[in-house]
């Protein structure tokens, strides 16, 4: 006589965030070398801004790792019920069916288990699992184990995170990149294109949204910067912890053969300042992350090493040819320079800078000696002056033109 039990396990996997509010969206802005000329850019902005963030760069490429292969009609142990598992999580698939046939004494968990250790073979698919609800039935020598599973993303949704994510990669070289540069790469990328905010219509938890719609909590920040490392070669990890204000993820990146901590979140300013990145928990040992974050350590690799704590002291950086122009946060805010290759500074003026921006040989910014009026000089320190006599913020160069925000909008000078 066959015996049945049906059993119904929930597991929740709830999204997770931080603490951060809603970003002031930032225009874009340009600036004017031999003649200033200043106009008036707000429409203009506004308009170039808005049709950015809805324009999406097709490539074919995907980059999810999944199973494409026939599975069985039935599976006979843990490890073929785990490439079942995974072989549905990894296609998003919200409702299917596992035929097992096999001993069932312990088939909760049985089924646990295989659960669990399909979803944590790829953090990206674990970072965006939702509900799961499993029923299944069984005699003393099968079960059919039923499973609808939620995600906070969805086929369609990663296919255009495939397509965005190759675009973006197709802009560097990998094979001409250091560990180092990659991951600065992506920091910058994800801070720069995106402002913490819950305001989404995609769940603001995902990578498609913080790619999309350029906004986000860090549970999307940190599982964005994971794929977009690991298409990179970089072995990254997705990690949940906490910090003051509750739940929190960020990654642990391996460069040079050593670990270290990278919250692509916190290294975003609030509100936006757009265009500004901070490296303040950029490639971080436990010590110092430990600080103002709490997480299960015996899960995850150590990170002890400190190459890269100078890092921290960069703000509103700007990069060019190997060197980075910066706000030096342990120096009251003064234009540096730093060589990447060698790691050697230069003070080039005693004039605070922020929203620091250049173009050829001339570097441009927010003078906060001086009313945070409109300044340039060169890129070597010399010949620096005021551009414009009133509050300044926001810059950005493009096309030929250096755009600035004022009390009375977004202003424009031809470069």
């Amino acid at each position: 006589m066959r015996l049945t039990f049906l059993v119904i396990a929930i597991v929740l996997a709830k999204p997770i965030y931080d603490f951060g509010s809603e970003w002031l969206d930032g225009a874009k802005q340009f600036i004017g070398e031999n003649e200033v000329t200043i106009q008036d850019a707000t429409s203009e902005v506004l308009s170039t801004v808005n049709s950015a963030k809805d324009n999406l760069v097709s490539t074919a490429a995907d980059t999810l790792v999944t199973m494409d292969v026939e599975l069985p009609d039935s599976v006979q142990t843990q490890a073929e019920l785990e490439d079942a598992f995974y072989y549905y999580l990894s296609k998003w698939e919200t409702n299917f069916e596992i035929k097992y046939v096999g001993s069932t004494a312990d088939i909760e968990n049985l089924i646990q288990t295989a659960v669990d250790q399909a979803a944590n073979r790829d953090h990206y698919i674990l970072g965006h699992l939702a509900d799961r609800t499993i029923e299944y039935e069984y005699s003393s020598f099968d079960a059919k184990i039923k499973v609808h599973q939620t995600y906070l993303t969805n086929p369609a949704q990663e296919e255009i995170v495939n397509e965005k994510v190759a675009s973006i990669l197709s802009t560097v070289s990998p094979e001409e990149m250091s560990d180092f540069q990659k991951v600065k790469f992506v920091n910058d990328y994800i801070v720069k294109s995106t402002a913490y905010s819950e305001e989404t219509t995609a769940s603001p938890h995902s990578a498609y949204a913080v790619l999309q719609e350029h906004k986000g909590v860090c549970q999307g920040y940190a599982l964005l910067a994971l794929k977009m490392l690991k298409a990179l070669g970089v072995e990254t990890k997705y990690v949940v912890g906490e910090v003051y204000t509750g739940g929190h993820a960020w990654n642990l990146v391996k460069v040079d053969g050593n670990w270290y901590h990278l919250d692509t979140t916190w290294n975003d300013p609030t509100p936006d300042r757009q265009n500004v990145v901070r490296y303040e928990y950029f490639l971080i040992d436990d010590s110092k992350m430990e600080l103002d974050h709490t997480w299960i350590q015996a899960e995850y690799p150590k990170a002890s090493n400190t190459n890269f704590d100078f890092m921290a002291q960069i703000d509103h950086a700007y990069e060019q040819d190997g060197l980075i122009y910066y706000s030096n946060v342990d120096d009251n805010n003064v234009l540096y320079r730093m060589d990447m290759a060698t790691g050697e500074t230069t003070r080039l003026t005693k004039s605070r800078a922020q929203f620091i921006v250049g173009s050829g040989d001339w570097l441009y910014f927010s003078n906060y000696s001086n009313g945070a009026y409109l300044s340039k000089i060169r890129t070597d320190g010399t010949e620096e002056s005021i551009l414009y006599q009133d509050e300044v913020n926001n810059l950005f160069v493009e096309d030929g033109y250096l755009y600035f925000s004022t009390d009375e909008g977004v202003k424009k000078m031809e470069l």
